[in-house]
């Protein structure tokens, strides 16, 4: 009858002893997962500050007299310049590389400054874009159209309808997509165009 009072208290012990393990166990797991979900965070606030090779968070284009690139004043900034949820996946994070001024289908979209046609076509995320090269290294794009009327090697003055805003390729509705390139970097327009309070 001691024996069995004594194996009683030692299974007792065993158990509360393998409890305390499991437990001590559950715990490291869960300040493990709470690390690594801290040290994600604080990796996504640091790319954050940084902008993916061909982008520039930094203003350093020349002082430029843009024209305005809608022929309307019915607009808004729908998408800025820089890091944001992408508007496909909202559980992805994109750099969006320009800014996106939504507008009515249809409507004119200008020519930024002088200057010479250097693409014009259509792809799968601008849908129809065209692309012009200024002076001082200086190059504007113009996408997600509805029609192009300009072609490759056309010499434009700014103002000119080069095509009306639409909703082709990656859009979620009608809007013009506008990026600003100095020496093949991509930078935020909005100051060019006036648009700091805007966003």
């Amino acid at each position: 009858m001691q024996r069995k009072k004594n194996r009683t208290r030692f299974s007792w012990t065993a158990r509360r002893r393998a409890a305390g393990r499991r437990k001590g166990r559950l715990t490291a797991l869960l300040c493990g997962l709470l690390l690594c979900c801290a040290a994600a965070a604080a990796l996504r606030a640091c790319a954050r500050e940084e902008a993916p090779a061909g982008c520039s968070l930094k203003s350093r284009v020349p002082d430029q007299d843009f024209v305005f690139p809608l022929g309307t004043s019915g607009w808004y900034v729908s998408s800025g310049y820089g890091w944001r949820v992408d508007p496909f996946d909202e559980e992805q994070e994109d750099f969006h590389q320009g800014v996106d001024l939504a507008c009515a289908e249809g409507t004119p979209v200008l020519a930024a400054m002088d200057g010479v046609i250097f693409a014009a076509g259509r792809s799968a995320s601008y849908g129809n874009y065209i692309r012009l090269t200024h002076s001082d290294g200086i190059e504007t794009l113009y996408a997600h159209l509805q029609y192009l009327y300009a072609r490759p090697g056309q010499v434009v003055r700014a103002g000119e309808v080069l095509g009306t805003a639409g909703q082709t390729g990656r859009a979620t509705g009608p809007h013009l997509h506008f990026e600003l390139l100095y020496r093949a970097v991509r930078y935020d327009p909005s100051a060019l165009l006036g648009l700091e309070d805007a966003v």
